[in-house]
């Protein structure tokens, strides 16, 4: 049993602890009709090492999804707000941008999907992991999804044969620090200079891939991605997309093939587009036809070389 006096010790601490906060964070959250999830994820953080700053920016922005954002989030976080969906990418390297002309000179900012849900430390636990690195540029948690299975343990990406998981396996120490192929944009704290110095992310994406392709451009100027599993975040996954929606697959299909066609060291010319063309018999089974189609018309716009939102 806890005596008062020691109690009151571990108060103490806890307090010396909070007035030590030296380090400012700032949590950038892109948000897209997410205003049902996106205040357990403001008020999921609890940092004892480091300060937070929350940046919202409102993609799409209406006067009604401003007006739930605000009362969802209340009147201390501050929401940016754009009438234009940027997208992922545009829409955090504008956030980005926006938090540098504002407040300056920034060490460190963390990604953070408005359908997830930090863990107590989360941020704590990666920032000194990240810090104690100089080659290190990102680094992520352990992320769960809403179930309790893992979603994402250190991104795995195979360019000799096109291949990209979330999930890696026959990992000899799960529980350590190590080196990984990517990041997880879900959550990723990131050193703001080496960002900038790699040109942020590529805003052809528009929303998936950001990360792989972020990390082989961190790679090229010899930064690695960290993934530490102490630290832990849970994720409903695909919330404003639609977890298997046509929309998702368009976007998927077309930026896994600008990504390997890019990066990829396959001499095979298909490569590319065997995970997409494995999709489109999934969905002919299930009689999914407007997925089909979606995923053709991903295909046909890396023939065409378009870009950008769909």
């Amino acid at each position: 049993m806890v005596t008062l006096k020691e109690r009151n010790k571990q108060n103490k601490n806890l307090s010396i602890k909070r007035m030590n906060k030296t380090l400012k964070i700032y949590i950038i959250i892109v948000n897209y009709r997410t205003e049902d999830l996106i205040g357990d994820a403001v008020k999921s953080f609890d940092e004892e090492s480091v300060d937070t700053h929350i940046v919202i920016l409102d993609n799409g922005s209406t006067e009604e999804s401003y007006t739930a954002l605000r009362g969802v989030v209340g009147d201390e976080i501050e929401i940016i707000r754009n009438e234009k969906n940027l997208g992922y990418s545009a829409g955090a390297n504008y956030i980005v941008k926006h938090i540098q002309k504002t407040y300056g000179d920034m060490e460190y900012f963390f990604f953070f999907n408005p359908d997830a849900v930090a863990t107590k430390n989360m941020l704590g636990l990666l920032y000194k992991a990240l810090s104690k690195n100089q080659k290190a540029a990102a680094i992520s948690p352990l992320i769960y999804d809403m179930g309790g299975e893992v979603f994402y343990n250190g991104m795995e990406i195979d360019l000799d044969r096109c291949f990209l998981d979330n999930f890696t396996k026959n990992i000899p120490s799960p529980d350590v620090l190590r080196e990984v192929d990517s990041f997880h944009g879900c959550a990723v704290l990131i050193d703001a200079k080496k960002f900038f110095e790699v040109g942020m992310f590529d805003e052809d994406l528009f929303i998936y891939y950001d990360e792989p392709f972020l990390s082989m451009e961190f790679k090229a100027k010899g930064y690695v991605s960290l993934f530490e599993p102490k630290s832990i975040a849970h994720h409903h996954g695909s919330y404003s997309t639609g977890a298997d929606s046509p929309f998702k697959n368009h976007l998927m299909a077309r930026n896994h093939i600008m990504f390997f066609k890019k990066y990829g060291t396959s001499k095979k010319f298909l490569c590319p587009y065997l995970r997409p063309m494995r999709q489109i018999l999934h969905y002919l089974k299930r009689f999914n036809f407007k997925s089909v189609q979606a995923i053709l018309v991903g295909i046909i716009d890396t023939v065409r070389g378009k870009v950008g939102a769909p």
